[in-house]
């Protein structure tokens, strides 16, 4: 009986201390999982994966995969939409929208300034806005009325599904109207076509786009092919499509394509009725998305671009350019309208030099040194008018000047804090009529600080007029005399001859006074004589 109660007694201390070890070695293994580092290959499978929550409850692995997540509201705008704005940072400037684009840039068509800055030097993919520059290198390499004959290898080399209007290998189109198939109705055929005609094959149009790009200070671009279908070498930025949709907006021809709402192709070779070509451009044609002042722009999609958008606006004689670069179908367009009325609402156009204008400028030391300047003041005339967009509330005098001289020609930079808004250039000492040279002469040294427009120009001339006095001291006349000299040695070398000519005229006429007077006297003492 003991000897049984010893068994019973061992076999259940046995089991005791086998239960004990099993759940100690589970204990052990789950704490040993929470201490192990992340496998960083875990990470990477999934790079859409949020961080985990390590207060978060451990997640059931039987549960479907749209438990795992709360549902997310459709019309909730993109992360993007709260990302950095980099033109706020811009002292006194104006707080730009926030967008859902990636990235955007908002510019004015004359000049280049930028008034919003979102991400402009990124790389995104182009997509349909990459015919804007087809086009520009179609137009200025051909005639609108060329003849355009589709090859099998343009017409069936397009992605399946792809945009086009059905163009058939041996089709004919003129130039314009290919140029309307491409800008309006997005035709990648057409873009194809247009590339061979005038590139000789696709690969060298596509080199032609690059070079024009480079040419236009493009740095973060590079083109794969006319119709911006997607590859992942065919990329751009905002910065760099805006200032391509700048030179194409030079182009008349361009000006008038990108704002027609609707084109008839007529009847061709080939196809025996006409093609509608309707503008994709919503802010352009009536509808819900149509804005004032719209003048047009290019639209493009891709579903590894997103939407592009690139649009041109007028009001109030101001011309702007957005861009808005991987955004989404519902956002595009709100997103362009916010830029637009941002841009009109809180600029507004000051001309900072006037074509033409004269300028007395008063050297510094130094410059007399290094120009070999002989006289007091400097004459210039601006070759160019330089404006630029500034906040409403911004006064011209908070910008800074900063002026370069190079042969004869000098530059000046308008800045707002380390900004560059605008430049203007002015020829040095140029060839003046006396009533230019008495006006410039008698607004010196005032005139160095007129930056203003031009009714403000006109005001501050005024003012200055009323109170002013004729000089009449010889100091005065002395300089008026340099002043003279020195412009009159500046002056072309034809000068010389004509100086010959005016001076042989006026001695010519001298002599044949000085030989009538003398005659004169000698008949009135003959009359004199016979009297006696």
């Amino acid at each position: 009986m003991k000897k049984t109660k010893l068994w019973i007694n061992a076999l259940v201390l046995a089991s005791c201390l086998l239960l004990g070890s099993g759940q100690a070695s589970v204990y052990g293994a789950a704490q040993n999982a929470a201490q192990a580092p992340a496998d960083p290959n875990a990470a990477a499978a999934d790079p859409n994966a949020a961080a985990a929550d390590p207060n978060a409850a451990p997640a059931d692995p039987n549960a479907p995969a749209d438990a795992a997540e709360a549902p997310k509201d459709p019309n909730a705008p993109p992360d993007s939409y709260n990302w950095e704005v980099q033109s706020d940072a811009l002292p006194g400037w104006p707080t730009g929208p926030q967008v859902a684009a990636e990235t955007a840039i908002l510019m004015d068509a004359e000049t280049g300034e930028i008034l919003y800055a979102k991400g402009i030097d990124e790389k995104r993919y182009p997509a349909s806005t990459t015919k804007i520059m087809t086009a520009l290198i179609a137009i200025e390499n051909s005639a609108l009325t060329d003849q355009v004959t589709f090859s099998a290898e343009a017409v069936n080399g397009i992605e399946p599904g792809s945009t086009h209007i059905g163009i058939k290998p041996g089709e004919i189109l003129t130039m314009e109207q290919s140029l309307y198939a491409i800008l309006l109705a997005s035709a990648n055929e057409v873009s194809s076509g247009v590339a061979e005609f005038v590139g000789g094959s696709i690969p060298d149009f596509v080199n032609m786009m690059n070079a024009r790009a480079e040419k236009l200070g493009c740095k973060n671009t590079h083109f794969v092919n006319a119709n911006g279908l997607h590859d992942p070498e065919h990329y751009t930025t905002a910065r760099d499509l805006a200032n391509i949709a700048r030179e194409a907006f030079k182009n008349e021809t361009f000006r008038k394509i990108i704002g027609t709402e609707y084109y008839i192709e007529p009847k061709t070779n080939i196809t025996d009725e006409e093609r509608w070509l309707n503008n994709h451009h919503k802010m352009l044609v009536s509808g819900d998305m149509h804005y004032d002042g719209c003048l047009g722009g290019k639209t493009g999609y891709t579903s590894d671009a997103g939407n592009s958008l690139v649009t041109y606006a007028q009001r109030n004689g101001m011309y702007l350019i957005s861009v808005v670069l991987a955004d989404n179908a519902v956002y595009q367009y709100p997103d362009t309208a916010a830029l637009l009325d941002y841009g009109f609402s809180n600029f507004h156009k000051v001309v900072l030099a006037q074509k033409g204008e004269v300028e007395c400028l008063k050297p510094l030391p130094i410059e007399h040194y290094l120009y070999n300047l002989t006289k007091a003041k400097m004459m210039t005339r601006f070759t160019d008018t330089a404006t630029a967009d500034l906040p409403t509330d911004l006064h011209v005098e908070k910008l800074t000047r900063k002026t370069s001289l190079e042969k004869k020609i000098q530059t000046t930079e308008y800045y707002l804090g380390e900004q560059l808004l605008s430049s203007s250039h002015a020829e040095v000492c140029p060839t003046l009529t006396l009533p230019e040279f008495l006006a410039a002469a008698k607004d010196s040294p005032a005139n160095t600080a007129n930056t203003a427009g031009a009714a403000a120009q006109n005001n501050t001339a005024d003012s200055a007029s009323a109170g002013r006095t004729p000089k009449t001291s010889s100091s005065s006349l002395g300089e008026f005399f340099q002043e003279l000299r020195y412009n009159f040695r500046n002056m072309p070398t034809w000068k010389y001859p004509a100086l010959i000519f005016l001076l042989s005229a006026v001695i010519f006429y001298i002599v044949l006074l000085i030989i009538k007077i003398k005659r004169h006297r000698k008949k009135k003492t003959r009359n004199k004589k016979k009297k006696k």
